[in-house]
C-alpha cells in the first residue's frame, strides 16, 4: 500500500472534457448563415465565426501542452521510484528496539497512579525510576497487563532481553492470543524468520491493525533487506499509530531505502516531533544530521 499512489498514464478514469461552444447572432454587416443551419462555426466565412474558431484552436493547443506535461510528469515521478540515488546519500539503518510502545491504561485501577508515575519517568527518560514504578505496579496486581508491557519496554531498552522475554511470557501464559506480547517476544527471539512471520501473519488476520505486530513485521522484512514490503508494514503501523515516533521513524527509513527523499524526509520530520515528550529507540541528533542531508539535496 504505497502511500501516494500514481496512476499510469493513460489511465486516470477522468472522463473526456467536451467544449462547448455558444452560437453567436449574426450582425447587420456580417453575412446570413445558409438556412439548413444556424451554427456559426458551419458558416462558410464571418470575422465573428473565425475569431471563435481561432479561440476554440488555442484553448485546444493549450489542452494538448497541458496533458503532455502531465504525462511527462508522471513518467518522471515512475521513474524516480524506481530509479537509483546517489551514493552519497546513504539512508539510515532501521532501529533494532524490539519495544512495544507503552500506553496508559484507560480504565481506572487501583494500580493506575503507580503506571501513570512509571509511564511518565519511561518517556523522561529515567529507566531506573520506571522500572521501580513498574515493579511496584506488578507487586500490587501481578497480573496488570498494563505493567508487564512496561516492564518488558524498560529491559528491551536496557537490552536486557531475557528479562524482557519474561514478562511477555508472563502475558502470554494469560492471554495467548495478546498480539503485542507476541510481536514484543518475537522482536527479542525471532528464531526461524518464516516461522515468525507466519506468526505475526496470524495475528495479522484476526487484527489487521495490531500496530505493534505490523512493525516487528516491518522489521522482520527490513532485515531481510525486503525494504518495499517492510515499507508498507511500517506504513501500516503508522497508521494505526499516528502518535508512535517510532513508527514514523521506520517508516522515513523505509522510504529512504527505496529512494523516496521527499516522503522520507517528511517522516522524518514527523517522528522528530513525535518524539518531542516521548522515548524513542532513534538518536535524535543523527535524524537531524540526515534531515539535513536530504533538505540540501533536495534543494
Amino acid at each position: 500500500l504505497p502511500p501516494v499512489p500514481m496512476p499510469p498514464p493513460g489511465a486516470t478514469g477522468a472522463t473526456p472534457a467536451q467544449v462547448v461552444v455558444a452560437a453567436v447572432a449574426p450582425t447587420a454587416n456580417a453575412p446570413a448563415a445558409p438556412a439548413e443551419s444556424d451554427d456559426p462555426m458551419l458558416a462558410p466565412s464571418g470575422g465573428v465565426n473565425r475569431a471563435v474558431q481561432q479561440e476554440l484552436e488555442q484553448r485546444i493547443a493549450r489542452t494538448e501542452q497541458e496533458l503532455a506535461a502531465t504525462r511527462q510528469a508522471m513518467q518522471a515521478a515512475a521513474t524516480a521510484a524506481v530509479a537509483p540515488r546517489p551514493e552519497q546519500l546513504p539512508p539510515l539503518a532501521a532501529p533494532e528496539s524490539p519495544e512495544i510502545r507503552v500506553a496508559r491504561s484507560m480504565q481506572q485501577s487501583p494500580v493506575a497512579p503507580t503506571l501513570d508515575t512509571a509511564y511518565a519517568a519511561f518517556n523522561s527518560g529515567d529507566l531506573p525510576a520506571a522500572q521501580q514504578q513498574y515493579d511496584a505496579a506488578l507487586a500490587q496486581d501481578p497480573n496488570s497487563r498494563d505493567a508487564l508491557l512496561g516492564a518488558a519496554a524498560v529491559a528491551a531498552r536496557q537490552n536486557q532481553k531475557d528479562k524482557a522475554a519474561s514478562y511477555y511470557l508472563r502475558l502470554l501464559e494469560l492471554s495467548p492470543n495478546d498480539g503485542a506480547a507476541t510481536a514484543g517476544l518475537i522482536g527479542l527471539r525471532q528464531g526461524d524468520i518464516s516461522q515468525s512471520e507466519n506468526r505475526l501473519k496470524a495475528i495479522l488476520n484476526n487484527n489487521p491493525e495490531a500496530a505493534p505486530a505490523l512493525f516487528a513485521l516491518g522489521n522482520l522484512y527490513a532485515q531481510q533487506n525486503r525494504w518495499t514490503d517492510a515499507q508498507q508494514a511500517y506504513f501500516r503501523a503508522a497508521g494505526a499509530a499516528p502518535d508512535n515516533p517510532d513508527y514514523a521513524y521506520n517508516l522515513a527509513v523505509g522510504l529512504d531505502r527505496l529512494n523516496q527523499p521527499k516522503l522520507a524526509l517528511t517522516y522524518y520530520q514527523r517522528a522528530l516531533a513525535l518524539a518531542q515528550d516521548k522515548a524513542v529507540g532513534f538518536d535524535r541528533n543523527t535524524l537531524r544530521k540526515r534531515m539535513h542531508e536530504l533538505s540540501t539535496t533536495a534543494r
